[in-house]
C-alpha cells in the first residue's frame, strides 16, 4: 500500500502500479539489467510498446539505462507515441520483424502482446545468448526455438512474490512512492 501522488488522479493511481511494476521486473528482475548503468548499451526491442506495459517500459529503461530501445507499433498515432516515450527506433510488428531490424539481433527481447504469433521470429533475432523476457499468455509457444543461440526466456507475473511470499516480497513496496 502507498499513498496517492498528488500529480495523478485516482483512476491513473490505480494503473500506475500494475504496469510500472510489471515493466520495472521484467526489465531489471527477469531480464536482468542493472539501473543507473548508463554504459549498459545492448539492444532493447520492446514487442508492444505503445502499451501500458510497454510506455511505461521504454521509459524506464531510456531513463535509467544506456540500452538502445526499437519499440515496435503498427499505426501512425502509436508510432509517435512511442518516440515521444524515448525509443530509439520503431519497427512495425505487423509486419516481418527480421528485414526491419536489418541484420541487428536485440540481446534483450520484453515480448508484452500476442507472443505466441511472434516467437518464431523473435528466437530467430535474439542474439547469441540473449534473453527474451514476455507477460502475456501465449497458448503455444516452441521455446526449443531458443536452444541453438543459448536463449533464456523469463516470464513476469507481478503477483508472483505475493502469491508465494517470496523472501524478496518487500522489493515491490520500494517501488511505490511512500509520500504522496
Amino acid at each position: 500500500m502507498a499513498a496517492k501522488p498528488k500529480s495523478l488522479d485516482f483512476d491513473h493511481a490505480a494503473a500506475l502500479p500494475l504496469t510500472a511494476i510489471t515493466a520495472w521486473e521484467l526489465l531489471f528482475d527477469r531480464l536482468g539489467v542493472v539501473p543507473g548503468r548508463k554504459d549498459d548499451t545492448r539492444l532493447l526491442l520492446i514487442v508492444g510498446a505503445a502499451g501500458g506495459v510497454g510506455s511505461i517500459l521504454v521509459q524506464l529503461a531510456r531513463q535509467l539505462t544506456g540500452l538502445h530501445i526499437i519499440g515496435t507499433a503498427s499505426r501512425p498515432e502509436t508510432k509517435a507515441w512511442v518516440e515521444e516515450l524515448g525509443v530509439h527506433d520503431v519497427i512495425d510488428h505487423s509486419q516481418p520483424l527480421p528485414p526491419q531490424l536489418n541484420g541487428r539481433q536485440p540481446d534483450l527481447i520484453a515480448s508484452l502482446t500476442n507472443t505466441q504469433d511472434h516467437f518464431p521470429q523473435l528466437a530467430e533475432v535474439l542474439a547469441p545468448q540473449g534473453h527474451l523476457g514476455l507477460i502475456d499468455d501465449p497458448a503455444s509457444i516452441d521455446v526449443k526455438l531458443l536452444k541453438r543461440k543459448a536463449g533464456s526466456l523469463h516470464w513476469e507475473y507481478m503477483f508472483a512474490r505475493s502469491m508465494f511470499q517470496t523472501a524478496d516480497i518487500e522489493q515491490q513496496s520500494q517501488l511505490l512512492p511512500l509520500q504522496p
